[in-house]
């Protein structure tokens, strides 16, 4: 991506996760799907942006397909899911059948 696309995709990025709701979470993957069509790229490309830029947006509810996040962030995260109410499984991981929220859920002009 040239510079300014690339800024535009960790912008993209970065909305979307503000937009998730408190006690939700989504997938790397599902942030990739949503912004695929606009600017190409996968799970692997969104978790670049988290990892660089994440730190002002709520990272912990963005979590890998399985609900984790990787053993360095868990406890901080834990700590966010509980105070937010987030159903988690008896691993502590992301219950993503009764928490995943999907940006297709925002209406189109929110986007």
């Amino acid at each position: 991506m040239a510079d300014t696309r690339t800024a535009d995709y960790v912008e993209a990025v970065l909305a979307l996760v503000e937009r998730i709701p408190r006690g939700r979470a989504t997938t790397y993957g599902a942030l990739a799907d949503a912004l695929f069509d606009e600017y190409g790229g996968g799970p692997r490309q969104v978790g670049s942006v988290m990892a660089r830029h994440g730190g002002p947006v709520p990272w912990w509810r963005v979590v890998r397909a399985d609900g984790t996040l990787p053993p360095s962030h868990q406890g901080e995260a834990r700590q966010a899911y509980l105070e937010e109410g987030t159903p988690l499984r008896p691993s502590g991981a992301i219950d993503l059948r009764r928490a995943l929220w999907l940006p297709a859920e925002l209406p189109a002009e929110g986007r």
